[in-house]
């Protein structure tokens, strides 16, 4: 039996646009990147892509991270390789934090940290508002696209309320049995394959 063809990204895009959802194959075995689903949150063809791996939630609480930060009921999530000691965030709370950018309809990326603070500290921000990551996931201009041509990644578009709102240490397997199909088989491969 050949994997490789059972496995296969079928009809997959070349031209990933900011929005849009990655989700990695099966056999991808890397520490970051392993069963992981990224938001591009930002992708040009001249400078690259940024993007920040949604579905890893560490063990930590925003308050165990930032020592001002007004108490608040959030996780902190591994957002990426790059830049790690850096916080970043993502919300759906619009011109309610000045200098955010809208990624998807809906759901915005950045935006003035203080104002964040100050949001929550008058109890207008919940947990189901906003994201907190360590890090970012970056590619160098035509590096995403090679990955994509190596089938490291399928490209999808996932409706807003599904990133905020599913369990993130099913996400992988939840937007993989979304795909449908063929697809249905990743879930069936174990994350290590000696587990066989």
């Amino acid at each position: 039996m050949d994997f490789d063809k059972i496995f296969e990204i079928k009809s997959n895009t070349l031209n990933v646009k900011t929005g849009d959802v990655l989700i990695s194959e099966p056999f991808l075995n890397d520490h970051y990147f392993g069963r992981s689903v990224i938001l591009i949150v930002d992708n040009d063809d001249e400078t690259g892509s940024l993007g920040i791996i949604i579905n890893k939630r560490l063990s930590l609480r925003i308050n165990d991270v930032i020592d001002d930060f007004p108490v608040f009921d959030g996780d902190i999530y591994l957002g990426g390789p790059v830049a790690t000691d850096s916080i970043f965030f993502i919300h759906t709370l619009g011109v309610m934090i000045p200098d955010s950018f809208e990624v998807r309809e809906g759901l915005f990326w950045s935006g003035n940290f203080n104002a964040v603070k100050a949001l929550i500290r008058e109890g207008l921000i919940t947990k189901y508002d906003i994201r907190f990551y360590i890090g970012y996931a970056g590619w160098d201009a035509g590096q995403l696209r090679g990955e994509l041509q190596r089938n490291s990644w399928i490209v999808n578009d996932i409706p807003t309320k599904l990133i905020l709102k599913t369990n993130p240490s099913e996400m992988w397997s939840v937007f993989v049995q979304n795909l449908g199909g063929r697809y249905r088989f990743w879930n069936s491969f174990p994350v290590d394959p000696n587990d066989n």
